[in-house]
């Protein structure tokens, strides 16, 4: 074809910019493919060269246009495979094969229809470079349709580089085949559409999505065939016969080696692919089977309650969350998670976000209500697919956290009244011991008007008043500690004749001592005041008469001091609160709620522990350990008899 001049500069410099935005936009945008659009835009140059040089000296096919053409599909096809390589994180043979069956099949039926040029001349030559330029096409397209045979969304670019190949395609078909070119008239058309190409190419390079050619789909598995990919598969398959009949109407021959070769190619890859196929669902049936067995592992023996379901339906629960809540797999397989939420925590803010499918994941502590009506503190992970409703919450039973919590407040306020108290009584003390020591002076005095009776009556009080400060030091533990070795059991014996006029006639006093010392070091004033309140809490409980035991013994490391009554006893509630300071269940004026605390705060400073078990109508025992210590006693057991004449 001839062309004016203007035409011709047209045409090749749509081909130059072609070659130039691609080079640009590949060093403008950098995508981790760069060198694969070099080799695009160096094969696009190349095109336009090959263009320039057949307007220019307009040669014979084959001419020195063709050598430019067939070196432009070489980078072409070198750019495309680097380009399509960053699409596949990993070796997807089976992918190749659907391509290439793909391609094989569309490309021999097209080549039965179109490009069969027996009968025509040229050289052997001719007949090369004709073949060259549709194998070219073939394989171009083969790899963009692998592309497609990626899952997910496919960019921009992709179409574009599709829509750059196709009519680049059939243009070559017309450019090889002169009997072609002349049945259908092409003419200005196949530069039409080489021009359009030309520009497609280059829309696809300046997109921005020319970074990747899919939307970060290839990082799926795709070892199982979609049946969409079956139906391109059987499509294509199917042009062989078809075109068969084409070529047998049209030319009235059929080239049976060809399509034979053809088919036993496709044979064999179909059975290869198949193979492939196969092995991927085992392999993907023993993941499964594999991931299924760590599943229920986890989800049966999980230490946590475990909850999945629709809409917040409990549909699935393990048996962690049963034995929680009381509830059996069937029971709660029909029950929505609000029907065990506590009604205080339904109204909570992030439940009503959850219910309004405003949150997808949170943690959020609330209260299950147990089969038999307990309550249960929870902390809760929520993990929610807002598309389908799918929930999983993961239930973490946090009552005897919440208990440990609550008393480790409770021991903070006991302390801070302690450290008050003591403070207080370490001030109060010092004043009553003036009054004492006045009142003691105007006793020996004999002072003139005043009655010593009343004098009595303030020293007296004034006694009480310190009696009282060293129990509220002793509670703080403010109180100086003489420490010293002693035997607790002389403790005991020594305040027998004590203990029993206190308890009184009606009560039956114990003494249980071990047969071997049972030293401890500790303050003995301490101790007896130890063992006198408790045996002033026990005569208060047994006001009808019982018996009091109080027994000595050694436990291990432990030295134990057991205060047992046969009294009225206790419920669980006075029973938790009975060291607490001031708490008593006698009225203000007879009793100051100091006397278990004294106790408690004895032992404490003393490095022991003090516990009490009581039941109503069935007594108290409280139980006191201290540290043993065991050196010394060994070595008096050890050393000789002293005689004493």
């Amino acid at each position: 074809m001839a062309y004016a001049a203007t035409d011709v500069g047209v045409y090749d410099g749509i081909g130059l910019a072609s070659a130039g935005a691609i080079l640009l936009a590949a060093f403008y945008y950098r995508p981790p493919n760069f060198a694969g659009w070099l080799l695009v835009g160096a094969g696009q140059l190349l095109f336009a060269a090959g263009d320039l040089v057949y307007d220019m000296y307009a040669s014979g096919f084959p001419g020195p246009a063709d050598v430019l053409y067939l070196s432009g599909y070489v980078a072409w096809i070198a750019g495309i495979v680097v380009i399509v390589r960053h699409e596949f994180p990993k070796l997807d043979l089976g992918s190749h094969i659907d391509a290439f069956v793909v391609m094989l099949a569309v490309g021999v039926s097209l080549w039965a229809v179109f490009l069969d040029q027996r009968g025509t001349s040229g050289t052997a030559l001719a007949q090369l470079v004709a073949w060259a330029y549709p194998a070219a096409d073939l394989i171009v397209i083969t790899l963009l349709i692998r592309v497609a045979f990626l899952p997910g969304r496919r960019t921009r670019s992709y179409w574009l580089f599709v829509a750059a190949a196709v009519p680049l395609a059939v243009a070559d078909a017309a450019y090889v085949n002169p009997a072609l070119n002349n049945a259908f008239a092409w003419h200005d058309w196949t530069d039409a559409f080489w021009l359009f190409s030309y520009v497609a190419l280059a829309a696809a390079a300046l997109d921005p999505s020319m970074r990747r050619m899919t939307d970060g789909a290839a990082d799926l598995d795709t070892a199982a065939l979609p049946v969409r990919r079956l139906l391109i598969l059987g499509l294509a398959v199917l042009t062989i016969p078809l075109a068969v009949l084409v070529e047998d109407a049209w030319r009235g021959h059929t080239d049976v080696t060809v399509l034979a070769s053809v088919g036993a190619v496709i044979i064999f890859a179909f059975t290869w692919r198949t193979s492939l196929l196969v092995r991927d669902l085992y392999a993907m049936r023993d993941r499964l089977v594999d991931s299924e067995r760590k599943f229920r592992m986890i989800f049966e023996r999980a230490p946590i309650g475990i909850s999945v379901g629709r809409n917040g339906i409990m549909s699935e629960t393990n048996p962690t969350l049963q034995r929680m809540l009381g509830y059996t797999a069937e029971e709660f397989a029909d029950m929505h998670y609000t029907d065990v939420t506590h009604v205080d925590d339904r109204s909570l803010a992030v439940q009503l976000e959850l219910d309004t499918g405003e949150r997808d994941a949170f943690i959020v502590d609330k209260q299950y209500v147990r089969k038999d009506g307990q309550p249960v503190e929870t902390r809760v992970h929520v993990s929610l697919d807002l598309d389908d409703g799918f929930g999983m919450s993961l239930i973490e039973d946090v009552t005897e956290q919440r208990a440990l919590e609550d008393q480790l407040v409770q021991a903070q306020k006991m302390e801070a009244v302690g450290k008050l108290a003591g403070g207080i009584a370490h001030d109060f003390n010092n004043l009553m011991t003036a009054v004492i020591g006045y009142s003691e002076l105007l006793l020996r005095d004999e002072v003139e008007h005043v009655r010593s009776e009343k004098l009595e009556a303030i020293r007296d009080s004034a006694v009480r008043a310190s009696d009282l400060t060293r129990q509220l030091l002793a509670f703080s533990r403010r109180q100086i500690m003489q420490a010293e070795e002693i035997d607790l059991r002389d403790v005991v014996r020594s305040m027998g004749s004590l203990l029993e006029q206190v308890i009184g006639e009606d009560i039956r006093l114990e003494q249980v001592l071990s047969p071997d010392p049972v030293i401890v070091r500790a303050d003995r004033t301490q101790l007896e005041q130890v063992v006198m309140n408790l045996a002033v809490n026990a005569r208060e409980a047994m006001p009808s008469g019982g018996t009091l035991t109080v027994a000595v013994d050694n436990e291990g490391d432990d030295a134990v001091l057991v205060v047992a009554d046969n009294g009225a006893g206790m419920d669980a509630a006075t029973t938790a609160r009975i060291f607490e300071p001031f708490f008593t269940t006698k009225a203000l004026t007879e009793a100051s709620g100091l006397g278990l605390s004294t106790v408690h705060g004895i032992v404490g400073q003393s490095g022991g522990t003090i516990e009490v078990e009581s039941a109503v109508g069935r007594g108290t025992v409280f139980t006191t350990r201290l540290p043993r210590v065991v050196d010394a006693w060994l070595q008096d057991v050890k050393a000789p008899a002293t005689l004493v004449d």
